[in-house]
């Protein structure tokens, strides 16, 4: 079952045929991720306090590294709102993990990018690159830096599915899957 989810999200993404792209995905699915306790919060542009929003079972992390615009980024947030919408009504399984790793340089133009988008949704701001320490792992290839986690924070799949409606229907339907299942994927026998 996993091998299936690694070729679909392969080929959703834009049908690569580069086998190092697939190996790399490979690689990725099924990686234990952890998560920072100490990340800044930022809701409509105000430093927030939020307690077990990253507990939450089923995770789809959303990851901006410092390599990006990541004010360029946060101007574009609004994008995310239908999905946002959806994933909202899956609450409490589902949370969205906007994760921005900026440079020191880089913070005040961030903050100000995601007050001027008025994005409704919390983002989390990574100031001291705890996400990557906490995780080498990481592939340093962007496109797959937008990945769905168990409540075991295993990756489960890869992908953005931001502009690729087909993707984000994937997710949903490994999503409810894994509601139905405590959090994690059946195993292929349970299928």
């Amino acid at each position: 079952m996993r091998f299936l989810f690694v070729v679909f999200t392969i080929v959703l993404i834009g049908s690569c045929s580069n086998k190092r792209f697939g190996r790399e995905v490979g690689k990725f699915v099924e990686q234990q991720i952890e998560m920072p306790l100490n990340m800044k919060v930022v809701w409509k542009g105000i430093d927030t306090v939020l307690t077990d929003f990253t507990q939450t079972p089923i995770k789809l992390v959303v990851w901006y590294d410092s390599l990006v615009c990541l004010s360029c980024e946060a101007g574009k947030m609004s994008a995310w709102n239908a999905i946002v919408s959806e994933a909202d009504s899956i609450d409490p399984w589902l949370r969205i993990i906007f994760l921005f790793t900026p440079q020191k340089k880089d913070l005040h133009k961030l903050k100000i990018s995601l007050l001027t988008d008025k994005f409704d949704y919390p983002i989390f701001i990574d100031r001291h690159a705890t996400f990557v320490k906490l995780n080498p792992h990481l592939p340093k290839n962007r496109l797959l830096h937008s990945f769905l986690l168990d409540k075991n924070n295993k990756v489960v799949m890869v992908g953005n599915p931001l502009h690729n409606p087909s993707l984000w229907a994937l997710y949903k339907r490994t999503i409810q899957q894994m509601i139905d299942n405590d959090g994690v994927l059946p195993e292929p026998s349970q299928l």
